[in-house]
Formats: structure tokens, sequence, C-alpha cells
């Protein structure tokens, strides 16, 4: 296995650090936010998923699959681009990997590093969100069954509720943190618009929908602290007033 001591030759000089803003890791090239390992000579950034990857790992999801960590992304040479193009996609986020990540050649899967954090199952006041890769309800955020990034239909997973009225994509989760990074640069989620949110019911006045309401707020925190590899839950206090703000 690699270790990713070939980023720099630095690579002994990380301290663990934490800031409430987003980064930009420099081992598997995805957003992190909270903690972070950070080079005190060169200043580059590691998930601690990627500061200190496994050899081998497996995922609940997919059951007697071996996962081996590469530093290196796959590439193959687009004819139609004249360059060398990213020809491998995370199977749960549905991003591109130009990175670190872990993959099982016996049954060609690929996952990010802090992918790996999300859960089969999440429970959150007796509501049980589970992973699929097949759904039958439309995403709380996109309003879509499918995923597409307008080049493609992209696969990857969604938590869906065991009444399966509510559902939401990992893809959509990623591209909320994407669009913070776009819109209003690399300090925070405070001014990512929630109000789509607000759709997933027509009883937010009520006792019950109340209720409902604050289950998703406790599942989509989860789901973003995983994909950021935010352990310690930094980024709780504010997301959970974006969505609450949401569905005022």
């Amino acid at each position: 296995m690699s270790t990713g001591k070939g980023t720099h030759d630095c690579y002994e000089q990380y301290e663990l650090k934490s800031y409430e803003k987003l980064f930009t890791c420099d081992g598997c090239k995805m957003k992190g936010f909270g903690q972070r390992y950070q080079c005190q000579l060169c200043g580059h950034e590691l998930h601690k998923e990627c500061r200190y990857p496994r050899t081998t790992t497996s995922h609940d999801y997919f059951p007697g699959s071996t996962f081996e960590f590469r530093d290196n992304p796959f590439t193959s040479f687009s004819y139609k681009n004249n360059r060398k193009e990213y020809s491998k996609i995370c199977d749960a986020c549905g991003k591109d990997i130009c990175g670190f990540s872990y993959h099982c050649e016996a049954d060609n899967l690929d996952l990010h590093p802090c992918c790996l954090n999300l859960k089969k199952d999440l429970t959150v006041d007796e509501a049980v969100f589970s992973l699929r890769a097949k759904v039958s309800s439309k995403c709380m955020w996109c309003r879509k069954r499918k995923i597409s990034d307008g080049k493609r239909d992209v696969p990857g997973w969604s938590y869906v509720s065991a009444c399966k009225k509510y559902h939401v994509h990992v893809y959509c989760m990623a591209e909320i943190v994407h669009a913070a990074c776009v819109e209003n640069g690399e300090m925070g989620l405070e001014k990512v618009d929630m109000w789509k949110l607000a759709r997933v019911s027509g009883n937010r006045g009520s006792r019950s929908g109340g209720a409902v309401f604050g289950t998703i707020k406790s599942i989509l925190k989860i789901i973003l602290s995983a994909l950021l590899g935010d352990p310690t839950m930094l980024i709780s206090n504010v997301f959970v007033e974006l969505v609450s703000r949401g569905f005022q």
C-alpha cells in the first residue's frame, strides 16, 4: 500500500488543526470542514481518512467486497478532448475520483475515503434512513429520482426513510458543499440557500410535521459531517440553523 507520503516531501510535518471553514483535501481532492491535518511547512491539508489511510477496508453496503487504498486516480485518454481524464466515479456520491480512493478490483467498485464514513443505516428519533441504490420517491433537494450532472446519469446512493416518503441523494449533499464554495468562497456554509428543503412536506405547521423536520435535519447533518470528514460535528450548529430557516 502507498501511504500517501509521495504527495510532497514534508508529509511528516502535519499537525491536527480545527477551523470552522471549508478546505480542499490535498489527498482525495474533495471538500472538508472542521478538523484537518495541516502541514506546517507548505500548508497542505488532509482529511483524517487521507492522512491515515488503511491498507484494506470494507463497507457494510458491499458485504464481501474488499477495498484497497490507492493514492493515484484511474485515468484514461479521451480522444474527443485530446487529454487524460479521470475514469472512475465514487459508487457512493457519484463524484469523479480525482485523488486518493479505495478500489475493489474484484467487483469494480470505488469509494472516496470520506464516503466510507457513510453508515448503511441511520437512526434518529426512532426513524430509520437506509442507503439505497434505487429509489421510488423524489429527492428532497433536486426533486428528481435519478441523478444527472448534465452530461450523464450518475449512479450513487440515497438515504431513504423506512416509509419511503423521504429521501436525499448523497450526490446532492456533495453539491450543496460545492455550491457553498463556488458562490461564497471557502468561509463556510452560512450563505447556502436551503429554501428548497421546505418543500419536503406541506404539514410543517403541525406537531407531527415539526417532528419530521427535526429528524430530517439531524439526518442531513450526519450525512454532511460524514462527507466532509468532520467527526466532531463542528458543522452541526451552522447547518441546523440553516435548515431551520428553510422550514420557516
